[in-house]
């Protein structure tokens, strides 16, 4: 068995979806909460209603976007999203 410690920070943008990246720093940019089509429509429509919305739901389930509200559209429900209030930008300490 080798001393050497695995480079986790070179896995990440192996694992990191764009789409994941470019909700974040859209939201960010934004400001206000948002659903995934209004997002989409900022993205141009390149990633989809549907590709977005997943991603949101995966943001969602690790805590770095929060439900805001939901309305009904069309028979359905819009949700829109906020960015999570928790602090994501450092990581657990004893980690490294």
């Amino acid at each position: 068995m080798t001393d050497t410690q695995f480079n986790w920070e070179s896995l990440v943008p192996h694992l990191i979806h764009p789409a994941k990246v470019a909700i974040i720093e859209a939201m960010k940019w934004i400001g206000v909460p948002v659903s995934p089509r209004e997002l989409d429509r900022v993205f141009d429509e390149q990633y989809g209603v549907s590709l977005v919305s997943y991603h949101m739901r995966t943001l969602l389930n690790v805590g770095v976007v929060e439900k805001d509200r939901q309305r009904p559209v069309r028979g359905a429900l819009q949700t829109f999203y906020a960015l999570s209030t928790k602090q994501h930008a450092n990581p657990p300490a004893g980690r490294g």
